[in-house]
């Protein structure tokens, strides 16, 4: 475990190393109302508005890109326009030219009644904001890399179902010969968890697909909490790009070429699918959820663990049918612009 440990440390300072903040698309909210009620009612709204829409709001207009203004003003022409006992002036001023980009009047008497209408004054006082600014928020880059290192831990569980080769009615041990079989230990399906490490290297060839490859080391038998069965594999990946994430489908192969000696006979070949989750996470990286199935060709056999003390030592080895449903949680660096 000290293995898996030293490399979950080795992910976070990757991501703290590689993991930038979202570009920022700053504001600062300001406003004046003859009533402090109003003010703090608008200044607290339009701050919801403002972080739900992904804004950064800052404390300081100098540091801000944009103010987002509002003032709440009497209406001195009621009883000849409307009924409406108020004006909330709302504007949109460019921090650097000190220009206004939009300017518009809201008529209310009561405060109750904005809860219904502040998210679309909102939206119509910053949609207009320069491309600039509102594409930052929908920064692809993040997806569409040449390689990626991809760093993960795993929880796979083995399932594997008894086979009845060797066994007296095909599910239990037995002690004499198997026609006089004497003391019997009845067997059933085992179901295993084996978590472990992954470390790979995916390449983008297409906008739409990538290869990886990847070593893993997963714990053999979690009864000693030991690193034995490594793994060597390969993923082709589907690649669908969301605002937000990426959704990879994908065909899997994997080689095993060193296993734990409880194991008697291990199959070297298994293949399988899965898909993987991705959601940005900082400027270049993406954190994900890996879901998987993989089916081993040929039989595992487990040495029997009841040939010492000799309870019922035969047959020597048991045998299963073995699959593996897994779960990952990771993170993955791209590098190097796709063009």
């Amino acid at each position: 475990m000290k293995k898996a440990l030293f490399l979950l440390i080795f992910i976070v300072l990757t991501v703290s190393s590689y993991a930038e903040d979202d570009p920022v698309r700053n504001l600062f909210i300001e406003g004046t109302a003859e009533r402090t009620d109003q003010r703090q009612f608008f200044l607290r709204i339009f701050t919801i508005e403002a972080r739900t829409a992904g804004f950064t709001l800052t404390e300081n207009k100098e540091d801000a890109d944009y103010t987002f203004k509002f003032a709440v003003v009497p209406n001195t022409q009621i009883g000849e326009m409307d009924d409406n006992q108020y004006i909330l002036k709302v504007s949109l001023v460019n921090n650097k030219t000190n220009l206004e980009n939009v300017s518009f009047d809201f008529y209310f008497t009561e405060l109750n009644e904005m809860y219904e209408h502040t998210q679309s004054i909102f939206h119509r006082a910053t949609v207009f904001l320069p491309s600039s600014i509102v594409e930052e928020k929908f920064d692809r880059s993040w997806q569409n890399k040449l390689l990626y290192l991809r760093m993960s831990i795993n929880y796979p569980i083995a399932f594997y179902a008894l086979h009845p080769e060797g066994l007296i009615a095909g599910m239990a041990l037995y002690e004499g010969t198997y026609e006089e079989p004497g003391e019997l230990i009845p067997l059933g399906n085992i179901i295993n968890p084996q978590p472990g490490v992954t470390l790979g290297l995916e390449f983008q060839f297409f906008r739409f697909m990538s290869l990886e490859g990847y070593l893993q080391a997963s714990l053999g038998d979690t009864t000693t909490y030991s690193f034995y069965n490594f793994a060597a594999g390969g993923e082709l990946k589907l690649i669908f790009k969301g605002n937000y994430f990426m959704f990879q489908p994908y065909g899997a192969y994997l080689y095993n070429f060193n296993v734990s000696p409880i194991f008697a006979e291990f199959p070297v070949h298994s293949a399988g699918g899965g898909v993987q989750i991705a959601v940005r996470g900082g400027r270049n990286g993406a954190f994900f959820v890996d879901l998987n199935y993989m089916h081993s060709f040929g039989y595992t056999a487990i040495h029997n663990p009841f040939i010492d003390p000799p309870l019922a030592p035969y047959p020597d080895v048991i045998y299963y049918n073995r699959f593996v449903v897994g779960l990952g949680l990771g993170y993955k660096v791209g590098m190097f612009d796709r063009r």
